[in-house]
């Protein structure tokens, strides 16, 4: 694969933490109280439209185009372009969704299921960057993280808890990273040859790192 790979998917995931915090600066009250709302509710508002479609449209292009450059048929490579188009479907969908769920109940429901559909999403895919990357203690704890913000994102959601975008930053902000790491250690056939599952991947990773 080509080394660009790991820095399309970087830049992307960039520019969602960038914007997204711009979206917070320019209007802090949408998130940031007692009961918080969702990313969502940046989306719905002339202030801040313009930044949230670049904190999700931009990590969907990148990603996008890190995919296509993935032209191997190796295994864990054939598999990271398929986690990349996933993600890049339900993010678009995700996205599109936002700017008319506050015209009626339907289109509400129908972005609450897109929205939890790629928080399911990034979940599962933690769990396979997590074990392909040898089951690292650092990899361990992001993963925890990122499982974690996906527990309080369903309390949130059953009422128990009110601090979705809490959970959202969790959730997004672990699987960024784990996002990061695969894409680049998938960049060589001899880093790829170690992101098979099994108990050995740690070894072969680590030995890798060190030859490298």
């Amino acid at each position: 694969m080509k080394p660009r790979v790991g820095a399309y998917v970087a830049y992307g995931q960039i520019s969602l933490a960038v914007f997204l915090a711009l979206c917070v600066a320019l209007h802090p009250g949408f998130v940031l109280k007692a009961n918080e709302g969702g990313m969502s509710n940046y989306g719905i508002h002339a202030k801040t439209a313009a930044a949230y479609t670049l904190a999700l449209g931009l990590p969907a292009l990148f990603s996008f185009l890190a995919a296509r450059l993935i032209t191997t048929s190796q295994g864990p490579q054939r598999r990271l372009r398929l986690l990349l188009g996933t993600y890049v479907g339900l993010v678009i969908l995700t996205l599109l969704s936002t700017y008319v769920y506050s015209f009626n109940t339907v289109l509400k429901d129908l972005h609450i299921v897109f929205g939890s559909a790629l928080t399911v999403f990034e979940s599962a895919a933690s769990i396979w960057m997590f074990v392909a990357l040898g089951r690292r203690s650092t990899d361990g704890v992001l993963l925890a993280v990122q499982i974690l913000g996906f527990v309080v994102e369903v309390l949130t959601f059953a009422g128990l808890w009110h601090v979705l975008f809490f959970s959202e930053v969790l959730t997004s902000g672990a699987y960024a990273i784990l996002l990061v790491r695969t894409a680049r250690t998938s960049e060589t056939v001899d880093v790829g040859a170690s992101m098979r599952f099994g108990p050995g991947n740690g070894r072969v990773h680590r030995r890798v790192e060190r030859e490298a």
